[in-house]
């Protein structure tokens, strides 16, 4: 080691000895700081503080040896440097020194020796420490093989596709486990060894992708191709091989390397896939023709009532959905007004929904509204116990000569009236459902309409789009005001909703304006 000053633990008990010592090194341009001690104590106590490149010792004192002061460095610190520097050392001893780890002695009375010895030491001290850093270097470079080998065989053990690394004749050299188990059935002891032969279902696959690609007088080029494999139970599939030369370091093919895949599972799925999409496009297609029938069912043109106009709107959640409105003129002064609400939503309550509207219009054109209803639940009772759904309905007859309006509530209950003066009216009397229990008598209600008073009907989808704004009637009332036109009105009372994406259930305003 080399340092700006040597430093030396000397052990001599004649200060004679250790000042002729100083004075040799010295004299030869050693620049070194020299600790003299002679007891065990002292010598023991400099060793734990450490920080010496060298040690000399006297082999025999007193009270102390050198042999145990030897013993003793070499258990602390093996390296270090130790010359004996003695008065007489007989060849028996100086010989048992060395064997028990000393590097040097020197004879008092050949203290020319000294300088040469101690530089002797120094380096062999030197190069010591050099092989045992680069030995520990080693070690920490073996491991890092060892471990970046064991994360390779990981690696390659962890692909599910089967790799198989072969020679120039294609005999199996090493395989992927488990890969070569979940694809194949074979374990890798039954393979390698054998011609990759096995692995094909038809020897001209195997013979074609030797020739196109495994052939060493051929290009460097991998290629996938699609081939028939077979399993060791017998079993024929479907894969895919990509296959390609094996290289060394310097790019010499050395062999090839296949690796197959099974695609079978694969296949089955996009074949699924393309059917489910079929089947998808199909139902997509017959969606938008129920929309367009279902559209087509709404009334497409307002009736001219005299002193009164009338506007609606049905938003369906899906492409169909439950919710309806219609109207009839009976003669010149009587219209029919319907609002109703399937339970449910989408393409079942779409056709319950014109169950319902057909068994309304065979039976509202010549009864009243109590009537009518009572006679339309009697026809849909049976189709509404099968589905096991109900309908909630509002069903009016308008006299626009007498401005009056009579009505069944059948469980609907989303109506009011705003007077022209911004009072808001509940309408009652209120029934059930239709389809939640047979020979329900109706009772028909009735109100007196005064220019600018206007009837709101709607669905529950409405107040549903925006639960937290608590649309009342009151609250939809209030909206209303300012308000020139019936249109307008329906278009405002949509517009509260936002028309949310996704819209959790139909909604349907009907509004009624007496002019």
């Amino acid at each position: 080691m080399k340092q700006e000053r040597l430093r030396i633990l000397h052990l001599e008990d004649d200060p004679m000895d250790a000042e002729l010592v100083l004075l040799t090194l010295t004299s030869e341009g050693l620049d070194c700081e020299v600790q003299v001690v002679s007891r065990r104590d002292e010598f023991s106590v400099a060793l734990e503080r450490g920080g010496m490149d060298l040690i000399l010792a006297d082999f025999a004192l007193p009270a102390f040896d050198g042999m145990t002061a030897l013993s003793m460095v070499r258990q602390k610190l093996p390296d270090l440097p130790f010359v004996f520097v003695s008065g007489k050392l007989g060849e028996e001893a100086a010989i048992e020194s060395l064997k028990s780890g000393a590097t040097d002695y020197v004879l008092k009375s050949r203290l020319s020796r000294l300088v040469p010895a101690v530089q002797r030491a120094l380096t062999e001290a030197q190069e010591r420490a050099k092989q045992r850093q680069t030995e520990r270097d080693l070690e920490v470079a073996h491991a890092e093989i060892e471990k970046r080998a064991e994360d390779y065989r990981n690696l390659f053990n962890s692909i599910r596709d089967v790799i198989v690394v072969a020679d120039h004749n294609r005999t199996i050299l090493h395989v992927n486990q488990p890969a070569l188990h979940d694809i194949f059935g074979y374990e890798s002891q039954e393979v390698i060894g054998k011609s990759s032969r096995i692995l094909y279902a038809k020897n001209e696959d195997y013979d074609s992708t030797g020739k196109e690609v495994f052939d060493a007088k051929t290009r460097v080029k991998g290629k996938l191709v699609e081939l028939h494999f077979r399993r060791k139970s017998g079993e024929v599939f479907i894969g895919e091989l990509y296959a390609m030369k094996r290289l060394d370091r310097f790019g010499n093919v050395t062999g090839n390397i296949s690796i197959f895949r099974d695609t079978s599972e694969r296949k089955k799925a996009e074949a699924d896939l393309r059917e489910s999409e079929l089947r998808r496009m199909q139902l997509q297609l017959e969606l938008v023709y129920a929309a367009e029938i279902q559209a087509k069912l709404l009334p497409r043109v307002y009736p001219q009532i005299e002193g009164f106009e009338i506007a609606a709107r049905c938003l369906p959640a899906k492409q169909v959905g439950g919710d309806f409105y219609d109207w009839q003129q009976v003669s010149p002064t009587l219209f029919n007004l319907t609002l109703g609400d399937v339970m449910g939503k989408g393409m079942a309550a779409a056709m319950l929904m014109a169950t319902v509207r057909a068994a309304l219009h065979a039976v509202t054109l010549y009864n009243r509204p109590a009537q009518a209803v009572h006679l339309a639940e009697k026809a849909l009772n049976e189709d509404l116990e099968n589905s096991e759904s109900f309908v909630t309905l509002f069903h009016a007859q308008l006299d626009s000569a007498a401005r009056t309006l009579s009505f069944v509530d059948c469980g609907h209950g989303y109506v009011f009236v705003r007077r022209g003066n911004g009072a808001v009216e509940t309408l009652n009397p209120r029934g059930l459902p239709l389809g939640v229990q047979g020979d329900e008598v109706y009772l028909e209600g009735n109100v007196h309409f005064r220019k600018g008073d206007v009837m709101v009907l709607y669905s529950d989808g409405l107040v549903d789009a925006r639960p937290e704004l608590e649309l009342t009637h009151e609250k939809l009332a209030s909206h209303l005001a300012g308000k020139k036109s019936a249109q307008e009105m329906a278009d405002t009372l949509v517009a509260l909703t936002g028309k949310p994406d996704p819209q959790p259930d139909d909604i349907t305003v009907l509004v009624l304006r007496a002019v």
